[in-house]
């Protein structure tokens, strides 16, 4: 074994990868030699977590890695692979996501080894570049073709990337299944592609040749890794059924469950290895949001509500997606702003969609932005004074109305909470009368003339753009249309924030033929756009629906959240759902009665 690991980079280099054949051999039954391999060729370390966890899934045929947060996922899963081609001729493997940018950018990080483009990584070889097959429009070996990344390798070993596209991804044929971000995708992207691994590795037919003296194959793999998500997710099926088959000494499948304590006391050749992880941003991240937080850093799966939730979490899941949150209007798109206030208590919270027509399904609309009216030099962050959160929200209005566009042109409403508890009915009257802007420019006031009718004489030139929502009145109408829109995938939000401070994002090139990876870095107020929309996914998978003794029914937050989580943000969520079903069902209207007057004229 150690003859064959203190081979030559010139050896291993060649094109015909001169003793692989014998070193996979070895390898099915070495579980140190492919860890010890990329130590020497590729010149990747791992810390002690990180080994174990590899060699006990090299033969492993099912696999699921439950990682905290900077346990290194992406990047264990990256030489892990570069591995398994490197060494196995004809070997193919594909790499999937719930979304198709997460598979790429998983993609990417094999690309980075190989191109020595990782700075932490200081020791990086060129050894893998060299063995990807490179042509004249090809000169790196890794193509960037938007529906699926690939790179050959000179031994006929192959690995692409899937986008989120599951209807087209049938048929084919795999030796490794590699779920990146598996705890956040959908069953159907694990149904349509578990077929892949159907066919035996061992299966062969020739002519004469006594298949049963060929030796045996590396197993098809399945490798589900990600931090923890719901207990209603595929994941966590395979996480619990793997690691029961694994305690009762089935050594077909192999659990790891490598959670932010294991992070933080990381070792290197049992010497403690810092830096990956520090308490404080545990701690920190606990405060902001401490159910996402004992997912992420804990691996404690949340806990599904049963037939009493209103939505799940894998409807939320579905629903998201890899974007820049949306902070103003430079395209004269529609937005509608909800806006739930508070002086004292409870959170005051503004949520933003984005409305637009989609060509076979109508009125759609997009979750783009959360702002929290927060008072950051308060020590408790209360809610600022209610004179500060009018301000702000003008600024808003004129943010999201766009330029060179008349008053409101863009707003399709302001929907305000006129509860009680946040005074929403005095608030309007802050938006009633026409008012001056920071530089100078007057504009016209707003305001809901079913609701303010007496005051429509006072103030004619306010227009009818701001809807008061009484609890009362609407809130169940509200969240039954939050139910049906999110039920009907009409609702999409911001993919879940991994905290890292920027996003990767894929254009197409100028000749359409690749997508090309973009590092977007945020910005201050789109870090805390994305934060506030992951919170408010999560307040909105924690409210029920419960039948009331008497008849009818309430929705609110479980009992076990009730004391720990507020609902404004969900609150604001479901305004902004009931006005898309407004517009679908005015949507639908106009086009009836345009088809019966055609009748009528016909």
């Amino acid at each position: 074994m150690e003859i064959i690991i203190k081979k030559s980079e010139q050896e291993i280099s060649q094109r015909k990868l001169e003793g692989y054949l014998k070193l996979a051999e070895i390898v099915q039954w070495g579980r140190r030699v492919p860890v010890k391999y990329c130590e020497r060729f590729y010149g990747i370390e791992f810390l002690d977590n990180q080994k174990y966890v590899f060699m006990m899934s090299w033969v492993t045929p099912f696999n699921v890695w439950c990682k905290s947060r900077n346990a290194g996922k992406t990047t264990l899963a990256a030489p892990f692979v570069m591995a398994k081609s490197n060494l196995i001729p004809n070997f193919q493997a594909y790499i999937m996501s719930g979304v198709g940018s997460q598979a790429q950018e998983a993609f990417l990080k094999i690309e980075k080894i190989a191109k020595r483009e990782i700075a932490s990584f200081t020791g990086l070889t060129d050894v893998f570049f060299n063995e990807t097959v490179k042509s004249a429009a090809n000169t790196d070996g890794f193509t960037h073709n938007p529906g699926s990344f690939q790179y050959k390798l000179y031994n006929g070993a192959s690995v692409n990337s899937l986008n989120g596209a599951f209807d087209n991804n049938r048929s084919k044929r795999s030796n490794l299944n590699l779920y990146d971000e598996a705890g956040f995708a959908p069953e159907e992207m694990f149904e349509t592609s578990m077929p892949f691994l159907a066919q035996d590795s061992n299966f062969k037919l020739g002519g004469g040749v006594n298949v049963s003296l060929l030796p045996k194959e590396f197993p098809n793999q399945v490798i589900a890794a990600s931090s923890a998500s719901s207990t209603d997710t595929y994941f966590y099926k395979l996480y619990k059924d793997y690691a029961k088959k694994m305690i009762l000494g089935d050594k077909r499948f192999f659990v790891a469950d490598i959670n932010a304590e294991i992070v933080i006391n990381a070792t290197f050749d049992g010497k403690k290895y810092p830096g990956l992880l520090r308490q404080e941003v545990i701690d920190d991240a606990m405060k902001k949001n401490k159910e996402k937080a004992l997912r992420e850093y804990y691996n404690k799966f949340s806990t599904e509500g049963g037939e009493n939730q209103a939505i799940r979490r894998a409807t939320i899941i579905r629903n998201s997606e890899v974007r820049v949150p949306t902070l103003f209007n430079n395209t004269s798109s529609k937005f509608a702003l909800a806006y739930d206030p508070a002086r004292s208590y409870d959170n005051s919270i503004c949520l933003v969609g984005e409305y637009y027509i989609d060509d076979e399904v109508g009125y759609k609309m997009k979750i783009c932005n959360g702002v929290s009216f927060a008072d950051i030099s308060k020590k408790k962050k209360t809610p600022m004074r209610t004179p500060d959160q009018i301000s702000h929200l003008k600024q808003m209005l004129l943010d999201y109305n766009g330029k060179n566009a008349a008053d409101y042109e863009n707003l399709i409403s302001l929907m305000i909470d006129s509860g009680a508890g946040g005074g929403g009915v005095n608030i309007a009257d802050y938006f009633m009368e026409d008012w001056t802007d920071s530089k100078g420019i007057k504009h016209k006031g707003l305001i809901d003339k079913i609701e303010s009718a007496d005051y429509i004489g006072k103030f004619p030139n306010a227009v009818d753009k701001l809807k008061l929502m009484n609890p009362k009145k609407y809130k169940n109408e509200m969240f039954d249309a939050l139910v049906e829109m999110l039920g009907l995938d009409l609702i999409s939000f911001t993919e879940e924030y991994d905290l890292k401070g920027h996003l990767t994002l894929f254009e197409e090139s100028k000749d359409m033929k690749q997508a090309v990876p973009k590092i977007h870095k945020l910005t201050f107020d789109e870090e805390m756009a994305l934060k506030n929309i992951d919170l408010t996914k999560e307040e909105t998978v924690n409210i029920y629906r419960y039948d009331n003794p008497s008849g009818g029914y309430r929705y609110a937050l479980s009992p076990d959240k009730q004391n720990k989580m507020n609902d404004d943000r969900a609150y604001c969520l479901a305004m902004l759902a009931w006005k898309l079903q407004q517009l679908r069902r005015k949507n639908i209207t106009g086009k009836q009665k345009s088809k019966n007057m055609i009748f009528l004229y016909n």
